[in-house]
């Protein structure tokens, strides 16, 4: 355990190895380059470009003339990166959260996802609608209701079926539980990605330190939830996790830090912290991150945006689903939200306000939607992760476990 003395954060041990690619690797460029026609899907690690691939083939699909398009995304970060970045090249494309787009457009109800018989409407409604696109595609589709991906498929043009999606399970933070279990397979809802379907498996995003804290923390629970993991070389079957590769140029030997702090002090301390970090080098982002659902957490995401709004530090504290339109991802910012929010997102820095928070539990699969919980947040931070607890609790104590554990995982330069 680490003192909160010491700073946390110093940009200037990474900035060297920090991370800013845009440009597509053969892998990547190949998933881009799928025909527009028909169905095609990427899996992949966290980390490995899903996302940019995804906005990549929207580019691809416009310059192709197809239109209609529509982007579809879990959240609302997703949808204004992808939609700003589109933007900038003056490229015009239908960006949305599906919640958003069912009630806009065939008049879903989002509260209907709670039921399964209601859910199905979402079928008919699609059905019974004149809407049509000629492409959709899909980030994070892991968290999409089978019935979501059934309703796309009634409104997808039939002349090019075009249907893209990117996903991991290992971030599925949001049920689906059956989408993780032996023997289930896409065709099951109506499509068909024969020949269409690429794996990534490194990871560009986190530096191997963090990576390797995570994958540590992950794994037990992929075990306790009946979830194996391959190699992608092995060809892992669709309920299988992809097990990510490091890739060894973006290590600053910055380890994670794991540290305690009293719970009426962390609004401070973090706020404290992330003023050093950014006189460090000020054009860095750092994202502040905490339990969707806790009752502490909401409060102690409002007092951390206090105390750096005293302290002269802009920063973007939403509290709602409204709040987040118009979020930006571009440094310098500070966000604070729950790590489900900021699925897909990432940033120089994360601090986790409270992994304790987070707590086990006796049900398998809302047990591992935890733990992928808190991977998410783990996986959001490229060159600096902070964790941060009051209480030693069974959550903290497999970090810690993970965190003096052996490494793992293989590189990008092994043979």
């Amino acid at each position: 355990m680490k003192e909160t003395a010491i700073q946390w954060i110093d940009f200037q041990q990474t900035i060297n190895q920090r991370l800013n690619k845009e440009q597509l690797d053969d892998e990547q460029s190949k998933a881009k380059n799928f025909s527009v026609n028909g169905h095609s899907l990427v899996r992949g690690v966290a980390g490995s470009g899903k996302s940019l691939v995804l906005r990549n083939r929207v580019e691809k699909i416009i310059e192709e003339k197809l239109n209609p398009v529509l982007v579809l995304s879990y959240n609302r970060f997703m949808r204004e990166w992808i939609q700003s970045t589109l933007g900038k090249k003056n490229l015009q494309a239908e960006c949305s959260t599906f919640h958003s787009w069912a009630y806009r457009r065939i008049k879903y109800d989002y509260k209907y996802d709670e039921d399964d018989a209601l859910r199905k409407q979402v079928i008919d409604l699609a059905r019974g609608s004149k809407v049509k696109y000629q492409a959709i595609l899909v980030d994070e589709a892991q968290d999409f209701y089978d019935e979501w991906f059934q309703s796309l498929l009634e409104i997808v043009d039939s002349q090019t079926n075009s249907l893209f999606f990117v996903y991991d399970n290992t971030q599925s933070v949001y049920g689906q539980a059956h989408r993780r279990k032996s023997g289930w397979s896409w065709a099951k809802l109506g499509i068909n990605v024969t020949g269409r379907a690429q794996i990534f498996d490194l990871n560009y995003r986190n530096s191997p330190e963090i990576l390797e804290l995570a994958w540590k923390f992950i794994q037990p629970a992929l075990d306790n939830a009946g979830m194996g993991f391959d190699k992608r070389e092995n060809g892992p079957t669709i309920d299988k996790i992809i097990e990510p590769k490091k890739k060894l140029s973006r290590s600053s030997g910055v380890d994670p830090m794991l540290v305690q702090v009293n719970s009426s002090e962390m609004p401070l301390e973090i706020a404290k912290q992330v003023k050093m970090a950014l006189e460090s080098h000020p054009d860095s982002s750092i994202g502040i991150l905490a339990h969707p659902s806790h009752s502490q957490s909401k409060n102690l995401r409002l007092a951390i945006s206090r105390e750096l709004d005293q302290l002269g530090i802009k920063n973007h504290a939403p509290t709602s689903s409204r709040d987040r339109i118009g979020n930006v991802v571009d440094r310098p910012y500070i966000i604070i939200d729950s790590w489900n929010s900021l699925k897909g997102v990432e940033f120089d820095a994360v601090i986790i306000a409270g992994v304790d928070l987070a707590i086990e539990q006796n049900d398998t699969d809302l047990d591992f939607e935890e733990k992928a919980g808190l991977y998410v947040a783990m996986t959001r931070a490229k060159d600096h992760l902070i964790m941060l607890y009051e209480n030693k609790t069974s959550m903290v104590e497999i970090i810690e476990n993970a965190l003096s554990a052996p490494a793992q995982l293989r590189s990008d330069e092994d043979v």
